[in-house]
């Protein structure tokens, strides 16, 4: 394995950028790159987002990447998995950045277990005082947008897995009507853990790079586009 992957990055750095021979020899990194256990994982529904983020980037940059500072007492694996951890953290925290701009209002009608129209603010008055401190303010608005978050994904979920006008299913790749966007959000999105795009490239005897491609340019802006409509 370390023979093979210091052999890969240094195939891709001897060739120019957007050559064919460049291109192979970096998809054949990435297929390996992409298996590695160490990669950062985490929850947030976008995560995939922020890992695709940092495939980019690894594509751009493993030029940049100085294996000769590898540590001797370190595999080459171990320490290339800490340069993309290092990227892909920080794009995480985007992921979390972002969820702080959502916003509710606390005058928005709702309507309670009993069936009547109240406020959010209504909900949050304090028995004792008829106020809520602010420090409660904060955690009660925290779970209603944990909550309307949960709910939301669980509408775009539902849509995924029932594309009942075949919105998804009908944007798949030229010659291969199974690689579509829906089969690829089941497997990226719904199914825990998440498949990888190297085992499900291997099993529709489809290239690495045409699977990520199609994803990034056509799956995750109609998933968008149709999470915003869910959201409206």
């Amino acid at each position: 394995m370390e023979q093979q992957l210091q052999k890969l990055i240094e195939e891709v750095c001897r060739y120019e950028e957007g050559t064919p021979q460049r291109q192979k020899a970096l998809n054949n990194l990435l297929i390996i790159v992409q298996q590695f256990p160490g990669i950062k994982k985490d929850g947030h529904q976008d995560y995939l987002e922020a890992l695709n983020k940092t495939w980019e980037w690894f594509c751009r940059s493993i030029h940049k990447f100085d294996n000769s500072k590898v540590d001797s007492s370190e595999s080459l694996q171990i320490t290339l998995t800490r340069w993309i951890n290092g990227y892909l953290k920080w794009r995480i925290k985007d992921l979390y950045a972002s969820d702080s701009h959502y916003t509710i209002s606390l005058d928005q009608p709702i309507s309670n277990d009993e069936g009547s129209k109240v406020t959010r603010l209504d909900i949050l008055a304090d028995s004792q005082g008829g106020s809520t401190s602010l420090d409660l303010l904060d955690i009660k608005i925290a779970e209603i947008q944990k909550s309307e978050k949960k709910t939301w994904g669980e509408r775009v979920a539902k849509f995924i897995e029932q594309d009942t006008g075949n919105e998804l299913k009908r944007r798949c790749i030229r010659n291969n009507a199974e690689c579509n966007c829906q089969l690829l959000a089941q497997r990226l999105l719904l199914t825990k853990p998440s498949h990888k795009i190297a085992d499900i490239a291997r099993e529709l005897n489809v290239s690495n790079q045409t699977i990520y491609s199609h994803w990034k340019k056509k799956c995750l802006p109609l998933l968008k586009e149709i999470g915003m409509k869910i959201k409206d």
